[in-house]
């Protein structure tokens, strides 16, 4: 099935195939749809892809688990046997490959095995080693047009319009986003309550901002989702009415979400940001 994808991107995914590198790194911003880009590639080579995944105590874990050198050996293993046939081998949160796995991988590639393929697949690909990063093609995939999305919801026959208002604000331009948003309550309502959490942690209160800091705390994933749901609100701001003021805050919370990404002190980042 083909994805939706924004005119830019498809031409080059369509420019790739035609000189399929055998190292591809997928990535763009959370909810665009990168590891349905990446079986789409595998889909126009006519390969049915193998698809790496993080795990943790051996069980897949899109939460916390990583790559291991251990997944990475097994990987190498798997491709060995020459074939005649294309071999595509997706590695999903490729930026969870330690650096033992991530030197397991550039073996891999300095002992190419004909018509192996490897597609990486990360929004955060700055996590990655820079021997890896210099080794890959890199596809950067950019968010669908505003009247792209609007065309999904009415797929997705979304027809309330205060819900519709409320799905283009939050994902606006990432359509896989924008589906999980639509097909799973739970995950609407969790992405709702941290929309308004972000809200109250720009417009609240000292005291209401240090206690969202406090219930936080422990999370480093909903924390930079409630990073990245502030810049939206932010950057929503900006294009209403452009302030140096709201310019300077999208700054320090970038700063933050950075802080924070590289395994900081979550409630004293939070704090600081709003002190």
């Amino acid at each position: 099935m083909k994805p939706i994808l924004n005119p830019a991107s498809e031409k080059i995914i369509l420019a790739t195939i035609n000189d399929m590198p055998q190292s591809l790194l997928i990535t763009g911003p959370k909810g665009v749809g990168l590891l349905t880009s990446a079986k789409y590639v595998a889909e126009l080579l006519k390969v049915k892809p193998t698809i790496i995944l993080p795990e943790k105590d051996e069980k897949i874990d899109l939460e916390s688990g990583i790559i291991t050198v251990d997944i990475m050996r097994k990987v190498a293993d798997s491709v060995k046997t020459k074939s005649v046939n294309k071999n595509i081998i997706i590695i999903d949160y490729a930026e969870r490959m330690n650096a033992s796995a991530q030197n397991s991988f550039l073996k891999l590639l300095e002992e190419p095995n004909d018509n192996v393929y490897f597609i990486l697949v990360s929004n955060s690909a700055s996590k990655l080693l820079p021997t890896t990063l210099s080794r890959v093609k890199k596809i950067d995939i950019k968010p669908i047009s505003s009247d792209q999305s609007v065309k999904l919801l009415d797929d997705l026959k979304v027809k309330d319009d205060t819900k519709r208002s409320q799905l283009l604000f939050m994902a606006n331009g990432l359509p896989a986003e924008l589906t999980r948003l639509v097909n799973d309550d739970d995950y609407f309502k969790k992405s709702s309550d941290i929309m308004k959490d972000a809200r109250e942690l720009l417009q609240g209160k000292l005291y209401q901002k240090l206690l969202i800091a406090q219930r936080y705390k422990d999370d480093r994933g909903m924390t930079l989702d409630l990073l990245t749901a502030v810049t939206k609100i932010l950057k929503h701001s900006i294009d209403n009415k452009p302030q140096i003021d709201t310019i300077k805050r999208i700054d320090i919370v970038l700063k933050t979400y950075q802080r924070i990404e590289a395994n900081g002190n979550i409630r004293l980042c939070l704090a600081y940001m709003v002190l």
